[in-house]
């Protein structure tokens, strides 16, 4: 899979581009904070219809627009496929309110209308950037996000699912605090229990058999980056009851794992309620990390950090090959800045994708036998210029 033509209008700091690129690798080089890495969250706002570093849809829309009376970005790209071209459309339409400008995004497939769902996927994308550390030592929140991404690009059913478990959640909150304040009865959270089981039981089945895939590719992937050093072991971490393995949640029915789910949601019910949220289910969940046996978080150097996060995002880029017949395009943000140059070689070397998209500030950080195949674009003030 390659992105064959990129189309932006009033996206962060872009006017107006129109952007042909061609397989292999595209290379965009300029200072800091002209416009680069706006291109590669562009990419992955079309694969996963989420802008990467946008707090709300409405950071996507340019500052010089956002007075006017109907602000909007939009974000468009025709991708080449095994099937046949695909172009998806995203549009980011603003309006202003109470506490200033708030939007949604509205989906193209082909020319036609589409809900979110039926678009995350048509293009698929793996991001790397210099943040991915946090995919280490930071919260529990950004592995799960890290699946989720990856499994909502590989499988609408997972996405879906996801969707109404989170809406789920939130309705659930809502009630175990009425429930609290004496305003709801305690049998009202039976309906809710069982609404959470159901897409909560996919959900996490979902990422239990992506870990048994990803386990051995991570591992993989990180010896070669790290030349044997120490080997990586990555493992699902459910926190909803005793003896879920990620092994018998990967293997087991679907009415098992929802009905164990449903036992431990209706055991846990004064904790909920003197809480006021839910404390058990996959939204609590996360993914454990070893280096040599010893946890990767509190014991890891930087330098390893880097190379585990590394490990995973190529890991996540196997997983929707192996899974869609199609290998990702790779958007690359400045991931090399802080690498020796044996270890560039290392990174680049395991680069496996018939598209790879990179920022950078120099050009010097890549070998000539890199840079005299790749398109080169220098990237200034919202501006692209070829060459």
């Amino acid at each position: 899979m390659h992105l064959r033509h990129l189309s932006l209008t009033n996206f962060r700091n872009y006017a107006r581009l129109e952007l042909d690129l061609a397989p292999g690798a595209a290379l965009f080089l300029g200072e800091n904070a002209q416009g680069k890495t706006n291109l590669l969250e562009a990419v992955f706002l079309l694969a996963t219809g989420r802008a990467e570093r946008a707090v709300t849809d409405a950071d996507c829309i340019a500052w010089d627009v956002r007075g006017e009376l109907q602000p909007f970005a939009r974000v468009g790209g025709t991708a080449v496929r095994a099937s046949g071209d695909v172009s998806v459309e995203v549009t980011v339409a603003g309006r202003a309110g109470a506490g200033g400008l708030v939007a949604s995004k509205r989906f193209k497939l082909n020319g036609v209308a589409r809900r979110a769902s039926d678009v995350v996927g048509a293009v698929l994308a793996v991001l790397f950037t210099t943040d991915d550390m946090e995919l280490v030592r930071g919260a529990p929140s950004g592995r799960r996000r890290y699946l989720d991404v990856m499994l909502s690009q590989a499988d609408t059913r997972y996405l879906r699912a996801l969707q109404r478990y989170t809406k789920v959640v939130t309705q659930r909150n809502a009630l175990l605090k009425r429930v609290k304040e004496g305003m709801a009865g305690r049998d009202e959270l039976a309906f809710w229990d069982d609404e959470l089981a159901r897409d909560g039981a996919t959900v996490a089945a979902g990422r239990a058999a992506a870990l048994e895939e990803l386990r051995a590719w991570a591992a993989g992937a990180h010896a070669r980056l790290s030349g044997e050093r120490e080997r990586l072991d990555v493992a699902y971490a459910p926190r909803f009851a005793e003896g879920w393995t990620q092994e018998r949640m990967a293997s087991a029915g679907a009415d098992d794992l929802e009905r164990a789910l449903r036992e431990r949601l209706h055991a846990t019910h004064g904790r909920d309620i003197a809480a006021g949220v839910t404390l058990t289910g996959p939204h609590r969940d996360d993914v454990t990390m070893t280096l040599g046996g010893e946890p990767a978080a509190s014991f890891a150097s930087r330098g390893q950090q880097r190379t585990a996060a590394l490990a995973l995002r190529l890991a996540e880029a196997r997983l929707l090959r192996e899974r869609s017949g199609e290998r990702p395009i790779l958007l690359l943000d400045d991931v090399l800045s802080e690498l020796d140059e044996g270890r560039r070689g290392s990174v680049l070397g395991s680069l496996d994708a018939e598209q790879i998209l990179i920022t950078s500030a120099d050009a010097d950080r890549f070998p000539p036998s890199f840079t005299r195949s790749a398109q080169i674009f220098h990237i200034s003030a919202g501006a692209a210029t070829a060459g």
